[in-house]
């Protein structure tokens, strides 16, 4: 599952989420503005009540001329929130008013406040306020899109937990600016804190716990976690590393220390030294994956999982850099998601020699990408700017991922890593955007590659490909060679890439390798040392391609994206049976667009993808009426046998799915286990398991998972000329 993923624009505010995970940004309306604006400073003094939801506080501001326009000053604010009173370099000013009446639904209000002349240009600007007020949004479901951002929550205090965010306004926020920051901060003694920056006192006074935080580095909002922590702190070559974990799960500090150490020092050997003082792991207490300026918020369900993959707590590290460090302007797209995305799910498995999960990931990007990635309703990468749904991630995070890895490719090791570095050099402190990239990416490749950013940055799509004319002869250049010729076929509109290919021959010899294509028809010649028998396009998944279904391997992600989808559900269960499949029963009929079938002996008759559930699709696997996966494995009452390894027993239960025995663009998944019990604590989470054509639980974990060969993944070479 990858949760784990900013303003865009103003008016719509969506918390990022990726555990594959995602990054807090404002974007400013005019980033060269913002690249020129000094930072505001804040002094802050917050006491925070969680019992009554409520929060006092005084913001002592250092105004830099800039923001001293029109002789008053502008921000924003929570709309529950009151002030109390105001000063400005020391002299007592009315109270302020907001610029417009802000309706009881309002999560912020526009204050604004007239000043008086300063003495002369040096005279410093120093504005005080105090205020109060309740602060109590509960956190709510974001309607089943959990992979893609957290419950809803524009900012909550109370007895569950404190979180307070960019979106919760809840001190005097200017939205086109930098900020620095010293808290100092009031609450239960039986509470921490957490915030960006460095913890620099800690101490209990009269029974309320004081902490002292200091923000030194510029950032675009300030977010702000207590609870019933359990701190566990390390230091690691000058870097504070840390845990605050509820203490039900405060025995798993250790290996997300652990875990955040190894990735900092593969991640500082890359990409330089780490931005900030700490990184800390915290424990949310509702579903969360975010990537903030020196700390990460994970709700407790992937805490106790043990979260600490490259996609999730290694995603959120990257972010140190990307997001956190270097600014993106979402106005101009978001190129921050996929360069991370690449950096963290992807190449962490390629630097430390995991080539099968490396290959593993490359494949699912392309997958991802060409289920919801619709041809007909995708989008330029430059015109992502933050995901709300599941054609968002695949072109946001994994196009744009591939995107980087096709850019590596072409620009060589060197000149790429050479260009991530000077991302870093350039933009630390300010806004980057595309055009920044190309920029930097061609100074660092000697080159301009307006080419490669027009074709895979401002146009949607991909190279869509078919190879025709193969014919296979003596050559006549070479004695006892043979020559396969052909044309590559690329529809409108044309790519450039460089294309692998991979062919077998007799005797067990291969011959791979790469073809400059450019033309929507480009003949081609291969002089072989022995007859070949297969032909294959990128079959290691290096370029991102537009496959016909047919080309994807049978998995429950193909059921989830066909334009017809059928479930078959049992009409007759016995009272567990009927239990363990409720929930995701409660899901399917939630879901537009899904015919269902009850029965208990099924017929899969149409041309359709079909979901087939709990008894009724035991039945028509033991029936020996379905043969689509016959190569891959055989069924018996009691157990079955898949790629030539047997599961038995009750506590097994199962997920797998086969081409349509007459149409190779549609499936057929099957979901069963061997008791009600084994099938039960899949059924909530199925959906999280759509990447896979079998897997293979008991007692409700993965034991066994593998992908079957789509229908149509080589060329068989059968044409010789006469």
């Amino acid at each position: 599952m990858n949760f784990i993923h900013q303003l865009f624009p103003r008016a719509i505010r969506v918390p990022p989420f990726a555990l594959g995970l995602a990054v807090l940004c404002l974007a400013p309306a005019d980033p060269l503005q913002a690249k020129t604006l000094m930072p505001i400073h804040h002094g802050l003094h917050i006491e925070l009540n969680p019992d009554t939801h409520s929060i006092a506080g005084s913001d002592t501001i250092h105004l830099p001329p800039s923001h001293l326009a029109n002789s008053s000053v502008s921000f924003i604010l929570h709309p529950q929130l009151t002030i109390d009173r105001v000063e400005f370099n020391g002299t007592l000013l009315p109270p302020p008013h907001s610029s417009e009446a802000a309706p009881p639904t309002a999560t912020s209000r526009v204050i604004e406040i007239p000043l008086p002349p300063l003495d002369g240009p040096d005279q410093p600007a120093v504005l005080t306020l105090t205020y109060h007020g309740k602060i109590d949004d509960t956190p709510k479901a974001s309607g089943g899109l959990r992979f893609v951002k957290p419950d809803d929550t524009n900012g909550h205090i109370g007895p569950n937990g404190v979180y307070l965010t960019y979106e919760t306004f809840w001190y005097p926020t200017w939205e086109q600016t930098l900020s620095t920051y010293d808290l100092t901060l009031s609450l239960p003694s039986d509470w921490e804190a957490i915030t960006q920056g460095r913890e620099i006192a800690n101490g209990v006074t009269d029974g309320r716990r004081i902490a002292q935080w200091r923000v030194d580095l510029p950032s675009e909002a300030l977010t702000l976690g207590a609870n019933h922590f359990v701190v566990q702190k390390q230091e690691w070559k000058g870097i504070q590393v840390a845990t605050y974990l509820f203490p039900e799960d405060a025995h798993l500090a250790p290996q997300y220390l652990e875990a955040t150490i190894d990735y900092l020092q593969m991640y500082t050997d890359l990409l330089g030294p780490y931005p900030f003082t700490k990184f800390a792991v915290v424990e949310n207490f509702f579903p969360s994956g975010l990537g903030l300026p020196s700390f990460t918020l994970l709700g407790e369900g992937v805490i106790r999982r043990g979260y600490t993959q490259p996609y999730s707590l290694g995603h959120e590290i990257v972010h140190s850099w990307f997001g956190n460090s270097v600014f993106n302007d979402f106005a101009q797209g978001n190129w921050v998601e996929g360069l991370t995305t690449y950096l963290s799910n992807y190449y962490f498995d390629e630097a430390k020699g995991h080539q099968q999960e490396a290959f593993n990931t490359r494949r699912r990007m392309v997958y991802e990408y060409n289920l919801y990635a619709e041809p007909d309703k995708e989008y330029p990468v430059r015109a992502f700017h933050h995901k709300e749904t599941r054609m968002d991630n695949a072109i946001g995070y994994q196009k744009t991922a591939l995107t980087f890895h096709m850019l590596r490719q072409e620009m060589g090791d060197r000149a790429f890593f050479k260009g991530v570095r000077r991302i870093i050099q350039e933009g630390t402190g300010t806004y980057l955007e595309w055009n920044d990239l190309l920029r930097i990416f061609s100074k660092a490749a000697e080159r301009d590659l307006s080419w490669f950013f027009h074709q895979w940055i401002d146009q949607p799509g991909a190279p869509s490909l078919d190879i025709q004319d193969i014919f296979v002869q003596e050559d006549p250049t070479q004695q006892g060679q043979l020559m396969l010729t052909g044309t590559i076929l690329q529809a409108d509109p044309t790519f450039i890439i460089s294309l692998p290919l991979h062919v077998n021959l007799q005797g067990g010899l291969i011959h791979d390798t790469v073809l400059k294509v450019d033309r929507a028809a480009q003949p081609f010649t291969l002089h072989l040392p022995a007859s070949p028998t297969t032909l294959a396009i990128d079959p290691d998944h290096h370029l991102l391609l537009r496959l016909q279904r047919a080309h994807i391997p049978p998995m429950l992600n193909r059921w989830e994206t066909d334009t017809h989808r059928i479930l078959i559900r049992p009409e007759t269960m016995t009272t567990d049976e009927a239990q363990s499949l409720e929930t995701l029963l409660q899901r399917l009929d939630g879901q537009p667009g899904i015919e269902t079938i009850q029965s208990d002996d099924p017929v899969i008759s149409e041309s359709a993808s079909y979901l087939v559930i709990g008894p009724s699709a035991r039945r028509l696997l033991e029936s020996n009426s379905f043969n689509s996966c016959e190569k891959h494995m055989d069924i018996n009452p009691g157990h079955i046998s898949i790629e030539g390894q047997t599961f038995e027993g009750p506590e097994m239960a199962f997920l797998i799915s086969c081409p349509h025995p007459r149409d190779a663009n549609h499936t057929v998944t099957f979901f069963f286990g061997w008791s009600p019990e084994a099938v039960k604590p899949v059924s909530r989470l199925l959906f999280f398991y759509g990447w896979d054509s079998y897997l293979v639980f008991k007692q409700g974990k993965v034991i066994a998972r593998g992908m079957f060969h789509p229908v149509h993944s080589v060329r068989e070479i059968i044409r010789h000329s006469p």
